[in-house]
């Protein structure tokens, strides 16, 4: 699974997050892996990124932490 193909999984889940209350912020990379930046319904902000190994998706990291993500919040004011 290439980057594209990744890019792909990320815009069908950006539509769900979108039906389900969340909004895309960015997409682009996470701590160096490709993942997206969403505010949920609640007003928290979310990153999701994919750990990659030959080619597949071998771990997903999520992080909802609002003392982590600080700093997303100061520059979307």
């Amino acid at each position: 699974m290439g980057f594209d193909s990744v890019m792909k999984v990320f815009e069908l889940l950006a539509a769900r997050f979108q039906r389900d209350g969340s909004k895309l912020v960015r997409a682009g990379f996470v701590n160096g892996l490709p993942g997206f930046v969403t505010l949920e319904a609640d007003g928290e902000f979310q990153t999701t990124a994919l750990g990659i190994e030959d080619g597949k998706i071998a771990a997903i990291y999520v992080v909802r932490n609002p003392d982590k993500l600080r700093h997303l919040h100061e520059t979307h004011r």
